[in-house]
């Protein structure tokens, strides 16, 4: 069960400068912080659900959540993996339509709701914070684009090795031998809805990208011990 947690200055807040947020004014921000809501979800718990109306944005401020849509033929797809930095929802708030993705908790996350009346005279006021979140709009619907034609062309091959490396932006740590260690847990079925594949496709080729060398395992961390490997394995 979430909980409610003392606000936190969103000037001071750790994932301010990797975020949209960053950029705007300390006024906005002091406004931010006093009309926000600040809770802890556990991972499982669910922040939206897919077609449910918005009322607001929600900034992660740490943990790591799934969007994920929901198939007619009750397949679930992972659609984005969001951290510490991120707005969610917002691309609903802002043209009127309903959550296209569920939001569920990965890792235990703080997440700050901000309502409608104070993100819109953000948005009115901080003219720089308007066009970034344009911006950040047109790469979201690039992406989504993007993961649309690696479903429909792409092996499942090509979109572990594109799913590992954009894992490692976000989460890798790089250990003293040179190998990079992803800080994220993900199932074995959390992997194969990401890749829009079965369970047992993706077991087999994650074991063969291991029998290659490409990465290891250590308990239930994932290492990447070949970059420019599984690289190769990407067209272009």
């Amino acid at each position: 069960m979430s909980h409610t947690t003392p606000n936190k200055d969103c000037e001071s807040c750790n994932s301010r400068e990797s975020g949209i947020l960053g950029c705007l004014p300390e006024k906005v921000l002091a406004e931010f912080g006093v009309n926000k809501i600040r809770r802890t979800y556990q991972p499982g718990q669910v922040i939206f659900y897919e077609d449910h109306r918005p009322y607001g944005v929600y900034c992660l401020e740490s943990g790591t959540i799934k969007l994920s849509k929901q198939h007619p033929d009750g397949k679930t797809y992972i659609a984005r993996i969001a951290k510490a930095g991120d707005l969610l929802g917002y691309r609903a708030f802002l043209t009127h339509e309903t959550y296209a993705a569920t939001a569920e908790v990965l890792e235990t996350a703080s997440i700050c709701f901000i309502e409608r009346e104070p993100f819109m005279r953000a948005l009115a006021s901080a003219p720089k914070f308007a066009l970034r979140l344009m911006e950040q709009l047109g790469a979201d619907l690039r992406a989504a684009e993007s993961r649309a034609l690696d479903l429909a062309y792409a092996s499942v091959s090509e979109r572990l090795a594109e799913m590992l490396l954009m894992l490692k932006e976000a989460y890798g740590e790089a250990d003293s031998a040179g190998a990079i260690h992803l800080k994220i847990k993900l199932s074995r079925e959390e992997m194969a809805n990401f890749l829009g594949t079965t369970v047992e496709t993706t077991v087999r080729t994650l074991t063969r990208f291991r029998e290659n060398q490409l990465i290891d395992f250590d308990k239930k961390e994932l290492i990447i011990k070949d970059l420019r490997g599984l690289a190769e394995l990407i067209p272009g």
